[in-house]
């Protein structure tokens, strides 16, 4: 699996959801158009900001084994749900941003941002033979010989271990009055990003009937996403009252892009009595990715604030694999496993420790 650098040390750790953003979407300070810009820093300031938390992540199911008729022409049944994947995990999150002076006759502040997040999960699965029907497995292609393995009783174990990563860089310029939704939303900025992401997946699956191995299954799926993405958003509340949030203050980000999608498979498979054999597969696809940020900040010092960043992201594409089933060429399907496709959600929530450099307060004073 190709690991993303690592670049950006956990300040803090956070298990908040997003029902706190609700709580919390409040605000106390009121800004001077010079301080209003990407959610945590004041013009002619660099602001780095660092922290970690949980990830949710769902993919498409992997679907390996499966059942076969025990009469006629040999025909899959159905394939067995060896692993559902819907789990969290921990990462990490950063930002440095720092304006970048006026241009098109509008301020612009330049960030990057990046993040990595783990999740792993672990599935066991079983099957039973019937007089009508026979559990089984398959080479992951088509074999002259035979090219399926079958038990009375089928026992899978699935582990998946998925790496979410990605590196933006954005550009956004602020506007302190509202383009929409004046009386809750106080200021405005929109802008637009080049992005890269990523899905790196590794699986292994092993099968066994009572004591016997019967196969063992490795897997590689790797998806990087390249594009951009446009954004608009800015600080919001919905209290009227001036000092009526503890000194919280709220900000909310759309954003939506196309994205080229580059999906390499390499897949190994070895089993009892019937050998094994390699495989290795690429797909080109280009996807939608959209979601929202929603950030909960408080400052505590001069120059130093701590944010509640929850984030999300739709997936309209992303690599699934359908697996041989011992009879791939009767269905024209050559060698038999190949590269379909599904949809995935993520989400992120990390509380973050924002500092700004140089001699300059990070906030304006409040009133």
């Amino acid at each position: 699996m190709r690991k993303p650098l690592r670049l950006f040390t956990c300040a803090l750790i956070g298990t908040s959801t997003f029902a706190a953003h609700g709580a919390l979407a409040q605000t106390a300070l009121e800004q001077d158009m010079r301080y209003q810009d990407t959610a945590t820093m004041t013009v002619g300031e660099t602001v780095i900001s660092l922290g970690g938390g949980f990830a949710y992540l769902t993919l498409p199911d992997t679907r390996y084994t499966f059942r076969y008729k025990n009469s006629g022409t040999f025909n899959s049944a159905d394939k067995q749900k060896n692993d559902a994947f819907d789990d969290y995990g921990g990462g990490f999150s950063g930002t440095v941003s720092t304006p970048l002076g006026g241009a098109f006759g509008m301020p612009w502040v330049g960030a990057v941002h990046g993040y990595w997040s783990n999740i792993e999960n672990t599935n066991r699965n079983r099957c039973v033979s019937t007089n009508s029907f026979t559990c089984a497995a398959s080479n992951i292609v088509d074999t002259p010989g035979p090219s399926t393995v079958s038990a009375g009783t089928l026992i899978s174990h699935t582990s998946r271990d998925v790496d979410s990563w990605g590196a933006a860089l954005e550009f956004t310029t602020p506007n302190a009055r509202p383009m929409l939704l004046p009386g809750i939303m106080k200021s405005t900025r929109w802008g637009f990003a080049f992005d890269v992401r990523g899905l790196d997946q590794d699986l292994h699956i092993n099968g066994h009937s009572g004591s016997s191995n019967l196969f063992g299954y490795k897997e590689t799926l790797d998806t990087t996403y390249y594009g951009g993405y446009f954004t608009i958003g800015g600080e919001y509340s919905l209290c009227p009252a001036r000092h009526c949030g503890w000194g919280l203050r709220s900000f909310i980000d759309l954003h939506a892009g196309i994205y080229g999608a580059d999906a390499d498979y390499s897949g190994n498979f070895n089993g009892r009595g019937i050998g094994g054999s390699k495989l290795s597969l690429s797909d080109d696809e280009v996807t939608f990715i959209g979601g929202v940020k929603f950030e909960t900040r408080k400052q505590f010092s001069p120059r130093t604030s701590l944010s509640l960043l929850s984030e999300y992201d739709w997936y309209s594409w992303v690599p699934a694999m359908r697996y041989n089933d011992g009879d791939g060429n009767a269905k024209g399907i050559v060698n038999g496993t190949h590269i379909t496709d599904g949809d995935a959600f993520s989400q992120r929530t990390s509380l973050r420790f924002n500092i700004g450099l140089g001699p300059t307060a990070l906030y304006a004073p409040g009133y």
